[in-house]
């Protein structure tokens, strides 16, 4: 599992997820995903498009950076998740407490909108 980040000009990280988000790639990643989710600016955008496999515990994480982030008055949103991915987030109704975009450019509108 691969994680990397970038803060664009606008203040806002975008956060990059490459590979399956199983329980072995959450363990992984998850405390580094969860600390430049809530430890940047309030605007967080993560690529879920080189995601191969989204699990529940991979989903867990990104509902409670995205808790995280809300309970610090920012927003964290998603984008890019490939069908399978996507199927897995809407059957878990993730759209409802999670942003989530089909494009970077959706997902920094929507960001930047709330703030």
């Amino acid at each position: 599992m691969e994680l990397i980040h970038e803060d664009n000009a606008d203040g806002v990280r975008i956060i990059r997820l490459k590979g399956r988000m199983d329980i072995e790639g959450n363990n992984a990643v998850a405390l580094r995903f969860s600390a430049l989710a809530v430890g940047g600016g309030p605007m967080v955008v993560v690529d879920l498009s080189g995601l191969e496999f989204l699990s529940s515990i991979g989903i867990a994480t990104l509902v409670q950076s995205a808790k995280a982030a809300k309970l610090r008055k920012g927003i964290l949103a998603i984008f890019g998740a490939r069908p399978h991915v996507l199927t897995s987030l809407e059957r878990t109704n993730i759209p409802s407490i999670i942003p989530t975009c089909g494009t970077l450019d959706e997902a920094l509108a929507r960001v930047s909108a709330s703030n």
